[in-house]
C-alpha cells in the first residue's frame, strides 16, 4: 500500500510568561495583547527560529474560558468579539530562517459602542508543508509530522472598567492545592499564584507557584490547581498555608487567603 503522510495541527492555550513559543519554529511576543480605547494600535512580534522558511495564516477564534480553566469555542457569531472591532495586517506571513515580522492590530470603534471588555483569540496556524519524505516497503506506512498552532488572547477594553478578585483554597492533597477564584467587576484579571507554608510565628517558604493565571470577564468563578514544588528538605504538613494572587506588572497583591493545616 502507498505510504500515508499526515499533518497534525495542535492548538495550545498560552500559559507561559514572556515570549510564547508557538512551536519549535516560531517565537511570538507578547503572550497576551490588551488594548484600550486610547490605544492607537497593538502588535505581535514573530521570529522564525527554524532553519527553513515557514508560513502561517492568522485566523480569529472566539474562545471563552470555562470554570475549570479550559477554552470553549463559541463560534464566529459569539457576543463580545474583539475581532469585529480590530483591523489585522497581515493575515498571512512567510518567514525565512531568522526573519522577523510584526503583525499589527488597529482598533476601529463604532459610535455608540457599549462599554465593556471585548475578547477574541488569534490563531497562528502553520501552512508550511511537512518536510519531504516517503514511506516504502510492504504494508501500510505512516509519516506523522506534528505542526503546532498557537492561539493568543486579544482583549479590547472600552470605557472605565475595573475588577477585583477573591481566592480560597478548597482542596489540598500531596500534589498541590486547588483554589477557587471569584471575580467581580467588568474586566479580566491576570496574575501569578504562589503558595507559602510555615509555622505560626516563623517566616513562610514558597512551596508552589503557577504563573499567568487568568480569570476572564465572562466568568465570575473558576478553579485552578497550584502544584506543590517545595525545596529539598521541606515537607508541607501541619502549619499555615497561604495562597497569594499577584499582578506581575505592578507586584500588587490582587487577593490572598490563609488556612491552617492540622
Amino acid at each position: 500500500m502507498r505510504g500515508l503522510s499526515f499533518l497534525l495541527f495542535v492548538l495550545l492555550a498560552p500559559v507561559l510568561l514572556g515570549a510564547a513559543p508557538a512551536s519549535a519554529d516560531l517565537l511570538i511576543t507578547p503572550k497576551r495583547l490588551v488594548l484600550d480605547a486610547q490605544s492607537r494600535d497593538g502588535s505581535f512580534r514573530l521570529v522564525n527560529t527554524s532553519d527553513r522558511a515557514q508560513s502561517y495564516e492568522l485566523i480569529w477564534q472566539q474562545l471563552r474560558m470555562n470554570e475549570m480553566g479550559g477554552l470553549d469555542d463559541q463560534g464566529e457569531n459569539a457576543a463580545g468579539a474583539a475581532s469585529r472591532l480590530l483591523t489585522l495586517a497581515p493575515t498571512r506571513v512567510t518567514l525565512q530562517p531568522g526573519e522577523r515580522q510584526t503583525v499589527r492590530l488597529i482598533p476601529r470603534l463604532p459610535e455608540g459602542l457599549p462599554e465593556g471588555e471585548y475578547m477574541s483569540h488569534l490563531l497562528f496556524r502553520p501552512v508550511t508543508p511537512p518536510p519531504p519524505g516517503s514511506a516504502t516497503g510492504q504494508g501500510a506506512a505512516m509519516q506523522l509530522a506534528v505542526r503546532v498552532g498557537f492561539s493568543i488572547p486579544v482583549i479590547l477594553r472600552h470605557g472605565d472598567l475595573a475588577a477585583r478578585a477573591a481566592i480560597r483554597p478548597i482542596g489540598i492533597d500531596a500534589g498541590g492545592v486547588t483554589v477557587e477564584m471569584q471575580r467581580e467587576g467588568t474586566a479580566s484579571l491576570f496574575g501569578n499564584m504562589s503558595v507559602f507554608w510555615g509555622q505560626p510565628g516563623r517566616d513562610g517558604v514558597q512551596v508552589g507557584r503557577l504563573d499567568s493565571v487568568a480569570i476572564y470577564a465572562n466568568l465570575t468563578r473558576r478553579t485552578v490547581t497550584v502544584p506543590f514544588d517545595p525545596a529539598s528538605g521541606v515537607t508541607v504538613g501541619a502549619g499555615l498555608l497561604m495562597v497569594r494572587y499577584i499582578d506581575p506588572a505592578s507586584n500588587a497583591v490582587l487577593a490572598e487567603s490563609t488556612v491552617r493545616l492540622e
